[in-house]
């Protein structure tokens, strides 16, 4: 029978895998945002008056952003496992996505933003019926919204694991990773899900001032590389 850290335990040991870092990872979380934040100015501004193309042209540069900025991910995670791990991280570590396997990070990343399509699927129709003030539009989109969100979730959650499976496993093609991830979080989802909806509060709060966003984030992404080490155990013993 296996056991598995609970949600109290896996904060326990980021707050104490976290001491003495978060210097680091504010400075590293800084220039990632300066970095996203420069990008952002590729995206054009809307257009007065409202125009649907506008928006759509819109839409399709911030998603292609999205994918390339996402490979960041594949940094912060190898700065929080080795963190978890016991090791010391390096600023350059945010970039580790960029200078190994590529390829797969950018695929990963493709993947993951399009899921995020599924509910914006519906925030269009919705935005349209608030412009044009048709709530027929409007009471129509809300159930589909629910639905499509309540998917994209289900999806984050299947594939949750995929830049640190590919930090393990960098010979992998990114089909192998999701598909890893997949087996990987078969009966971990609803505890994962549990665990994310434990930060809820400290999140709200968080985003009450940037101060507090910038521990809490940490926070959770720690608490997250943890889980993934915890899952991973008996995967190692088989």
């Amino acid at each position: 029978m296996n056991t598995y850290l609970s949600s109290a335990q896996l904060k326990d040991r980021a707050k104490a895998c976290l001491s003495g870092h978060y210097g680091f990872l504010i400075g590293a979380i800084l220039i990632e945002g300066l970095i996203i934040y420069a990008l952002s100015f590729l995206v054009p501004a809307a257009a007065l008056p409202f125009s649907i193309s506008r928006l759509l042209l819109g839409e399709a540069i911030r998603f292609c952003l999205s994918v390339f900025t996402g490979v960041f991910n594949v940094g912060f995670a190898f700065i929080y496992l080795k963190l978890a791990c016991g090791s010391r991280p390096v600023l350059s570590d945010i970039f580790y996505g960029f200078s190994s396997c590529l390829g797969t990070s950018l695929l990963i990343s493709l993947v993951f933003n399009a899921f995020s399509l599924l509910p914006l699927a519906t925030y269009i129709p919705a935005f349209l019926g608030v412009q044009s003030r048709n709530m027929k539009i409007i009471l129509l989109a809300l159930p589909v919204l629910a639905v499509t969100t309540a998917a994209y979730i289900l999806l984050w959650l299947m594939f949750s694991q995929c830049y640190y499976l590919m930090l393990d496993f960098p010979n992998k093609t990114a089909g192998e990773i999701l598909s890893l991830s997949l087996r990987l979080m078969r009966g971990q989802k609803g505890r994962l899900f549990c665990i994310l909806l434990s930060f809820l509060p400290l999140l709200l709060l968080g985003w009450l001032s940037i101060v507090g966003t910038i521990w809490v984030g940490p926070y959770l992404q720690m608490a997250m590389a943890l889980f993934y080490l915890d899952i991973m155990k008996p995967a190692q013993k088989n």
